[in-house]
């Protein structure tokens, strides 16, 4: 009772720990998806009714018939509800509107799923004649923040979910069958795979809260009104249950085999009630599975259930999807049989009380997780590039730094497992750990359920380590199992973080000159929707000079669209110090020409003309 007691304590520790650490790291979802343009543009005065509203996205889109909305100055919806997809473009869907439209303001409000299944939604205004004052609230306007950062969390413990049930049964079975008949295992694993499910489950609600925004109540007050708005993120979860309930049979399949062969080697009688529990619960001995069969079923499910993770992630949209699908498979692959490993060494084979387990697991582990190693490297190295693509979006992104963040935290787990590593040659390869084994063994699983080949490739000779260096070696091992931990949160935090190459657009930074006057503009980031056009005015030597007004306005000649007005924070653009950050809506691509009027003096008035490239 004290074993089990210590047990659930560890485990509940360590997924507190875990929780933890997923809330830190995790910030807000973000969407993947860019509006690229609409037709008629935001905050456009028309002369004449359009007859459609059309959305352009940089990437592939999912639209649910109600994906586009248009409310009319009172809120009141007038669209014909039924979204279309221009010709067969998946980038652009369209909505219809009715024959005349009255003057006034109109109000757009979309939200539609990107390539990768994260939902993406906003709202813009045109206006038919003239603009008109709008009364009330748009309706399902924004997300939930807070079921974004669960979601986040949920994402982080499915990643953990890999490493303790698909990661460790792998490890196991390649390289210490045995291990599966003890209790410790078995219980690891099941803990795994509950978190698998809790996360597909705890994904698929927050998924509709977080698309719809819906409160977090909604989740049992009003379950069937939550829409993931994303067919795609919906087949690839519900593939996702049933793969869990195969790698389930599977699971207890191995287990059971490997039971079953230990209860032979010992001629384990019956067991009774009060035996249950132990390393090696006694049964009727069943028919084993060849391993080799039990080992290839575990390889398969574990792919297909990777899948999931790869098809629903940043592999599934942007540049090279085949090979970055390929990639972060084999990235995620290798995550999970390397910390599985580690987890393995970590809480199943302490080497305290199973030296001789531990001098037959550790020199193949340490080989096995050398290659994982070199997987992890080159992926993620493809990866890197894939998804920033340049310095700038390294160093200018949130994703960029994140990656900077996670590069570090590898490198120290690196380390860590590189003294590991030495400790294994210097301790194990040129010993004989197991020429000593009837003398060292303490476990029934190794002395009697160890086969020839296993005790063939072992060392011969003693073994070269005691209390002290196995102490050492725990240590590294705790160190290195908390920083993997911390990989993994990253790694759920980049998840929701829109890819460096999709989010970061150089500034645009011009100086303008007129006599008397040098005015230094900055657009922090020239992309279709809002952004801040920052103005600073000084004198030719570089004093800054007292503004009283500010003028401006953008266009677009080639499509005709403008001018349209910008926003100024302070009434006519006044400022005492000559700076003044001016908000500006780029409502689709292009050149657009920014007129500025800087006013320094009742008198003194310069115009400027700067053109900005859209992209």
């Amino acid at each position: 009772m004290r074993n089990s007691v210590k047990a659930v304590r560890r485990y509940t520790l360590l997924l507190l720990f875990c929780a933890t650490a997923l809330m830190g790291m995790t910030g807000i979802a973000s969407a993947h998806a860019q509006l690229e343009g609409s037709d008629p543009p935001g905050n456009a005065v028309l002369a004449s009714a359009p007859q459609w509203v059309t959305l352009s996205f940089g990437e592939p889109v999912e639209a649910a018939p109600n994906a586009i909305q248009v409310f009319d100055d009172h809120l009141e919806r007038i669209d014909t509800r039924t979204v279309n997809r221009v010709a067969s473009e998946g980038n652009r869907i369209q909505v219809g509107l009715p024959a005349e439209l009255r003057r006034g303001t109109y109000t757009v409000s979309w939200h539609v799923s990107s390539s990768d299944t994260h939902p993406v939604s906003g709202t813009f205004r045109f206006s038919v004649g003239a603009p008109s004052e709008v009364t009330g609230k748009v309706p399902g306007v924004g997300r939930n923040d807070s079921a974004g950062l669960l979601l986040g969390v949920m994402r982080g413990l499915g990643y953990l979910g890999l490493v303790l049930a698909p990661g460790v049964l792998l490890v196991t079975s390649a390289l210490w069958p045995a291990g599966l008949a003890l209790s410790r295992t078995r219980r690891m694993m099941y803990l795994g795979l509950v978190l698998l499910c809790f996360s597909a489950l705890g994904s698929m609600l927050l998924q509709g809260v977080w698309a719809s925004a819906r409160p977090l109540s909604a989740m049992w007050s009003a379950p069937t009104s939550l829409d993931t708005h994303s067919r795609k993120f919906d087949t690839i979860y519900a593939v996702r249950f049933y793969l869990l309930v195969i790698f389930g049979v599977i699971l207890m399949a191995a287990v059971s085999a490997e039971v079953s062969r230990a209860a032979r080697a010992h001629a384990v009688r019956p067991v009774r009630s009060r035996d249950r529990g132990r390393d090696l619960p006694g049964s009727r001995p069943l028919p084993a599975v060849p391993r080799s069969i039990t080992f290839g079923a575990i390889s398969l499910s574990t792919i297909a259930l990777v899948g999931t993770w790869t098809l629903a992630g940043h592999a599934a949209a942007g540049i090279q999807t085949p090979a970055a699908v390929v990639a972060d498979l084999l990235h995620v692959l290798a995550m999970s049989v390397w910390l599985g490993g580690l987890t393995l060494l970590t809480v199943v084979i302490r080497p305290a009380d199973r030296l001789t387990d531990l001098a037959v697991f550790l020199p193949r582990f340490s080989r096995l997780a050398f290659g994982c190693v070199v997987v992890l490297v080159a992926t993620g190295s493809y990866q890197t590039w894939r998804e920033v693509g340049s310095w700038d979006a390294l160093l200018g992104t949130t994703f960029g730094r994140v990656l900077l963040v996670k590069v570090a935290v590898v490198l120290a787990a690196l380390m860590l497992a590189n003294l590991a590593r030495r400790w294994v040659h210097r301790h194990l390869t040129s010993a004989a750990a197991i020429g000593q084994l009837p003398r060292l063994a303490r476990s029934p699983i190794i002395a009697h359920a160890a086969d020839a080949a296993t005790l063939d490739s072992a060392p011969t000779g003693p073994a070269e380590y005691g209390p002290r260096e196995v102490r050492r070696l725990r240590l590294g091992l705790a160190a290195e199992l908390g920083v993997a931990i911390a990989v993994l949160s990253i790694t759920a935090a980049m998840v929701v973080t829109i890819p460096g190459r999709q989010s970061f657009i150089r500034p645009f930074n011009r100086t303008l000159a007129a006599p008397g006057l040098v005015v230094a503009v900055r657009v922090d980031a020239p992309r279709v929707g809002d952004t801040v056009l920052h103005l600073a005015a000084r004198t030719p030597k570089g004093n800054p000079i007292a503004v009283t007004g500010i003028r401006a306005s953008i266009s677009e000649p080639v499509r005709k669209l403008g001018p349209l007005p910008v926003r100024l924070p302070t009434a006519g653009g006044a400022s005492v110090n000559g700076r003044e950050d001016i908000g500006l809506t780029f409502p689709a691509k292009g050149n657009w020409t920014v007129k500025l009027t800087v006013q320094t003096s009742p008198l003194d008035a310069t115009a400027f003309t700067v053109i900005v490239s859209v992209t």
